[in-house]
């Protein structure tokens, strides 16, 4: 269960990356600054507080 947890962590930060990275290919580090690419910035913030969980909870399998 751990592994998996893990493999789930580098999975969701590479298509977070990516899906950032593709945005700021296409729009510029301007999709932080304007009022319509307001999801750029809710992407990361919901992938860091989802690897966050996820840390959490493989530290807590990890301790059984």
């Amino acid at each position: 269960m751990p592994r998996f947890v893990q493999i789930l962590q580098i999975l969701i930060a590479v298509i977070v990356g990516g899906y950032v990275g593709v945005q700021m290919i296409l729009h510029g580090i301007a999709i932080f600054n304007t009022s319509n690419n307001w999801f750029a910035v809710m992407t990361v913030v919901l992938g860091l507080l989802l690897e966050l969980s996820l840390f959490i909870i493989y530290k807590l399998i990890e301790e059984d």
